[in-house]
């Protein structure tokens, strides 16, 4: 396995002060809420990236108990931490674009979309797609 970078060092490091004392870390990454598609077809990418600057973004970390959300701002968490059971979601998926890739957290009444920009986060969201893949 590749070493880990600086940047995904201290977002696993982040992530593991939530867990509880049984718990491991399955997988990690970081993204955001989808809302710049708008932004991009009305009024470009400089639109859409002053968009997203306001955004929060999440460190995402899934253990075999939950998907635990921790809300950052930029790379600074802003204290909210939200967690969904595992038992809520019905799987997870993946869809990568030229330079973004989304995740989609599929639960019992609705999809939580995330987006990620580059390396190594998309990756990372791809290999959470593949510990809990939606049924076939």
């Amino acid at each position: 396995m590749a070493r880990e970078s600086k940047s995904e060092t201290e977002v696993r490091q982040l992530i593991t002060n939530h867990l509880a004392p049984n718990e491991a870390l399955r997988e990690f990454t970081w993204g955001a809420k989808n809302s710049t598609s708008v932004a991009i077809f009305f009024f470009g990418h400089l639109a859409a990236a002053l968009a997203k600057y306001d955004q929060p973004g999440f460190f995402i970390g899934l253990t075999e108990k939950r998907l635990i959300l921790v809300e950052v701002k930029g790379k600074t968490p802003t204290g909210a931490v939200h967690n969904i059971s595992t038992a809520d979601i019905k799987g997870i998926s993946y869809k990568r674009g030229a330079y973004s890739g989304t995740l989609n957290v599929h639960l019992s009444a609705d999809t939580l979309a995330l987006n990620f920009d580059s390396r190594p986060w998309y990756p990372r969201a791809q290999n959470m797609s593949k510990i809990m893949p939606l049924p076939k």
